[in-house]
């Protein structure tokens, strides 16, 4: 699989989205618009909401690399701001990106919420969830908010997402192994 990504006008992704599975209507292409769920505190009341995991960008998945046909077809959608690029070419996501990509796409479009329980050192340790193997890239937490800031590189360059987490009550219990 090939994957190139997609920088579309802010807060527009879901209408490119919807836009481009209507146009192009090809198997071999797939547009992803990763998002997670966060908690949102609304006059009281927790809400659950999804938000974009990348604000500003799409992710393309295609079967062969990418022709100019496609291109042109993708840049005449309504949202199509431009492709990342590498050296004024539009450039495929290989190596450490793909691995974060791919580690984020694993739970599918929509990374749910973690669950994680504190050490006696009050330290977090994740349970399940995208969180996990990425305890040592943590910045900031927020056990009110439940909320967890995630220092990232990608594409040469460093930001940070907030994800949000569920805390287990107790320690997680190892199972006991069994001996035949």
């Amino acid at each position: 699989m090939n994957y190139y990504v997609i920088r579309v006008a802010p807060r527009r992704e879901q209408i490119f989205l919807d836009q481009t599975n209507k146009q192009l209507e090809d198997a071999t292409v797939q547009v992803l618009f990763p998002r997670r769920k966060m908690f949102h505190l609304r006059k009281g009341k927790r809400k659950e909401v999804e938000v974009p995991l990348f604000p500003g960008y799409v992710f393309l998945r295609l079967q062969q690399p990418l022709e100019g046909e496609l291109y042109l077809r993708l840049k005449n959608i309504p949202g199509f701001a431009s492709f990342l690029k590498n050296q004024n070419e539009v450039s495929e996501i290989l190596g450490p990106d793909l691995k974060l990509l791919s580690h984020f796409l694993r739970f599918g479009e929509v990374v749910p919420v973690s669950q994680v329980w504190f050490d006696d050192n009050q330290r977090i340790r994740v349970h399940t969830g995208p969180m996990e193997g990425l305890e040592g890239q943590i910045i900031h937490v927020d056990k009110r908010k439940r909320r967890a800031k995630i220092r990232l590189d990608f594409d040469q360059g460093e930001f940070t997402i907030t994800l949000a987490f569920e805390l287990l009550e107790k320690l997680p219990m190892a199972l006991p192994k069994v001996v035949s």
